[in-house]
C-alpha cells in the first residue's frame, strides 16, 4: 500500500475529477438546450435555473469523489518505492 501517494497526489485527483465532470455536464446541458425536447434537462427558465446549477455543480462534486476513490485503489494496488 502506497500511502505517500494519497497524500501527495489527492488534491491534484480530486480537481481533475471535478473539472472535468463540470465540463462534461456543462456541455451536455448546452447540447441537451439546443434540442426541441431536452433529454437529460428540462429547458432553462428562471425558475429552474438554480436546480439545473446545482445539479451539475453536485455531479462535479461526485466525479471528484469517484475519482479520489480511484486513487485510494490506485494506492492499494502500488507498492511504495524506498
Amino acid at each position: 500500500m502506497n500511502i505517500k501517494l494519497i497524500q501527495e497526489k489527492w488534491i491534484k485527483f480530486y480537481k481533475r475529477g471535478f473539472i472535468t465532470g463540470l465540463f462534461v455536464l456543462c456541455f451536455i446541458c448546452f447540447i441537451d438546450q439546443i434540442l426541441q425536447t431536452p433529454f437529460f434537462f428540462n429547458k432553462l427558465n428562471s425558475s429552474n435555473l438554480i436546480l439545473t446549477l446545482s445539479f451539475i455543480f453536485f455531479g462535479a462534486v461526485f466525479c471528484g469523489l469517484i475519482n479520489f476513490i480511484i486513487l485510494i485503489f490506485i494506492s492499494i494496488i502500488t507498492v511504495s518505492k524506498k
